[in-house]
């Protein structure tokens, strides 16, 4: 019996011996304390990840990028060379954010000037062309609250091309002067109603009532004559007053919202 006794002691002290080493291991590789061994490894690796961000040779994208960073800087190895890397890398990483956000204000303002080009069709493009234009500047995502202003009034005017007999299919140009036109007819017919009515309807195109209207004389060259400059809303009455229109665009500037802010005339 004693023998016994003393042989059942020694293995619950063996098996107790055996939980403790367990428990001390785990407790180790719960705090995150590494072996030479392994901190050497981990260290390797981090600079060849941080290298490549260096290079321009990484496949991760920038949000990964950033989160390699920060857990690698969490680490905290105490690495002279591994920590100058970190700084490098996160300069680079820094300035392709900087890169990134250029490029996208660019293309934004390409897509803006073109939007703006293709609302007032001056080539006089099919409603298909414009949509084939609008799609491409659409697949770019820009995310721009301006941009998705300007696709939404493309997309309208493409819809009113299609249109029966829809008079938004023409260019700008075409709709002003014939603008011009019907207010003079209608009020040398005594539609005075119609005339009242195509002007409003004219003035949607500017940026103001007040917008400057030049009148071209003659033209030599560089040299150029105008007339006692006016407004769009004087002339739009003037031309009800005088019941004619003798006047074509010659020119036209936009402001950024593609509305109209300085119109040319020259004598037909």
């Amino acid at each position: 019996m004693d023998k016994l006794k003393t042989i059942r002691w020694q293995h619950v002290i063996f098996i107790m011996l055996i939980a403790v080493l367990a428990i001390g291991t785990d407790g180790c590789k719960s705090t995150g304390k590494l072996s030479k061994k392994e901190r050497k490894t981990q260290i390797a690796t981090a600079k060849k990840q941080l290298q490549s961000i260096v290079d321009g040779t990484t496949t991760l994208t920038l949000d990964e990028q950033d989160r390699l960073i920060s857990d690698i800087t969490n680490k905290n190895y105490k690495d002279p060379d591994l920590n100058q890397l970190l700084l490098q890398a996160s300069q680079k990483l820094k300035q392709t954010y900087a890169d990134q956000a250029k490029m996208n204000i660019q293309k934004i303002d390409a897509a803006r000037a073109a939007l703006l080009d293709l609302i007032l069709n001056k080539d006089n493009k099919s409603a298909d062309q414009l949509e084939r234009e609008l799609n491409a500047i659409k697949a770019q995502n820009l995310k721009d609250p301006e941009i998705d202003e300007l696709i939404g009034r493309l997309e309208k005017k493409i819809k009113d091309m299609r249109s029966f007999n829809s008079g938004a299919s023409l260019p700008v140009k075409t709709q002003l002067e014939n603008a011009f036109t019907t207010i003079a007819n209608s009020a040398r017919s005594g539609n005075l109603t119609q005339a009242d009515a195509t002007i409003k309807s004219t003035l949607q195109f500017f940026s103001s009532d007040d917008v400057p209207v030049l009148i071209i004389i003659s033209r030599e060259g560089s040299i150029v004559d105008y007339d006692k400059p006016t407004t769009i809303s004087r002339y739009l009455n003037f031309l009800r007053d005088q019941k004619s229109s003798k006047n074509d665009i010659d020119a036209m500037q936009l402001d950024a919202n593609g509305k109209i802010k300085e119109l040319d005339l020259i004598k037909k």
